[in-house]
């Protein structure tokens, strides 16, 4: 069987057009811009998920070791007993961690009753160079009656 050239031909375009489609040509680039791209294509190739992989550097591959049958552990008390000895522990904490803030409450209560007293001393100390306070009446003037205030606001009005 001949075959024809024509044929040959054909079937080599279409094989070409289907490796174009596979594969990108760098046509008129330098060859140092084709390494570089070919490097940075390269270095997309997307890597499978952990979940596929057959081993997992996180997951323990080994199973743990046996313990020795002959080798018995005490028994563990029971859950009731184990509850009221928390609960105590945990009331005595409690009545321990109230002690302090009684006694850290206490400790601030003197604090303050010593600040006060420091400050009522000098309050005592320069009480005598300060100056006399004037009483209410003095300071706004004298007293003017409702009548001639009435008066003043007339002309006041009357020179608008």
């Amino acid at each position: 069987m001949a075959t024809d050239p024509v044929d040959d031909i054909n079937v080599g375009l279409q094989e070409l057009a289907e490796l174009e489609a596979q594969y990108t040509i760098f046509v008129g680039s330098s060859p140092e811009d084709v390494s570089y791209a070919t490097t940075f294509w390269n270095s997309l190739a997307l890597q499978p998920p952990i979940e596929s992989r057959l081993v997992s550097a996180d997951i323990g591959q080994r199973l743990k070791v046996a313990k020795d049958p002959s080798i018995k552990t005490a028994p563990r008390p029971s859950a009731p007993q184990n509850d009221a000895i928390f609960s105590e522990q945990r009331a005595e904490e409690d009545r321990q961690k109230y002690k302090d803030m009684a006694k850290r409450r206490d400790q601030i209560m003197v604090l303050l009753k010593k600040q006060r007293e420091e400050r009522v001393k000098r309050e005592m100390i320069s009480r005598p160079f300060k100056p006399k306070q004037c009483h209410q009446s003095n300071r706004h003037g004298p007293d003017v009656s409702p009548q001639e205030l009435d008066e003043d606001i007339q002309h006041v009005r009357s020179l608008q």
